[in-house]
């Protein structure tokens, strides 16, 4: 079973505005409005890809049904909190191809609750279980969260996947998850290295593999994806026909990612799923939305280059 965790999710609200600027009173020629957040993503798109998925996290309690309704299909054992989840809001502007993005901070919990939340998660973790903890962390909860189910789960058998940023990011890369994705700036936090080349994120990535974590995926944006595992490296690229939006392609590259590991593919056929699945959400209006027909397409798109043996 892959058990997602979604400790701080975000009502997605994506406004297409064509000529954006600053200052100026716009008119958007459409506007969506999603629950979502990095664990919701990864959730959603491990269901369309038919995996056995459950999730678990906080939301407000006056969103709860919406996360619900999200998720239909996928076993939840949502906490509702006091406050209303954060918004992220993303203006994209199709004439010049650029984004904007507004975080919100949402709501705020007490470590209490956190730890009562940790221990309800833990009790259903067995051995041969992959957990996937995506996102940052809401404020009130400690930067060590990640890093303490990282641990536990390890002590009960289970691997671990973890995609957060800033200090969660870093104390969760010290407990040695078994996958880690971080982006290039990421990269370069984590271990204090240059990461200006392909050769530079293999010497950095290969740090990180050295301190104990299983494999890790860099994500490059336009330029593709490399995978670090047993020594070995890959390249990859899959290149989007037509980009819709980019909002959640890292989501969809941990599902697509986590899914293909769990059928026990091997790490080329890893990447080349998680480079898939990832644009198909570009191809789409959404985060963490995929149609299977897109992922089929860009399987056969996407180019994968072993690069060290």
């Amino acid at each position: 079973m892959i058990v997602v965790v979604g400790m701080n999710p975000a009502l997605d609200r994506i406004l297409s505005v064509p000529n954006f600027s600053v200052g100026a009173t716009l008119k958007a020629d459409s506007v969506t409005v999603l629950p979502a957040g990095k664990g919701a993503n990864v959730a959603a798109v491990l269901r369309v890809l038919g995996a056995p998925v459950r999730y678990t996290g906080f939301v407000g309690r006056g969103e709860i049904e919406r996360y619900r309704e999200r998720l239909d299909g996928v076993p939840c054992a949502i906490v509702s909190v006091d406050g209303e989840t954060r918004t992220d809001t993303t203006i994209i502007d199709p004439l010049h191809g650029t984004e904007t993005h507004v975080r919100e901070p949402g709501f705020v919990i007490s470590r209490n609750i956190v730890t009562t939340f940790v221990n309800a998660l833990l009790v259903d973790i067995t051995r041969g279980d992959t957990v996937v903890l995506a996102g940052s962390l809401p404020p009130g909860a400690s930067d060590d969260s990640y890093a303490e189910i990282i641990r536990e789960c390890h002590k009960r058998g289970a691997t671990t996947s973890l995609d957060s940023s800033g200090r969660a990011l870093k104390a969760g890369a010290a407990a040695v998850p078994t996958l880690l994705k971080p982006n290039r700036e990421e990269l370069h936090e984590l271990t204090d290295r240059p990461v200006d080349s392909i050769d530079d994120i293999l010497a950095a990535a290969d740090e990180l593999i050295a301190r104990g974590v299983g494999a890790v995926a860099v994500s490059l944006g336009v330029d593709g994806a490399v995978l670090i595992a047993n020594g070995s490296a890959w390249h990859g690229r899959a290149d989007v026909p037509k980009a819709v939006n980019t909002v959640g392609c890292g989501d969809a590259f941990v599902a697509g990612w986590t899914a293909a590991r769990v059928e026990g593919r091997n790490h080329e056929d890893q990447l080349r799923e998680a480079l898939s699945v990832a644009a198909a959400n570009a191809m789409t209006s959404g985060a963490g939305i995929v149609e299977v027909e897109h992922v089929k397409q860009m399987r056969q798109i996407a180019v994968i280059k072993q690069i060290r043996s």
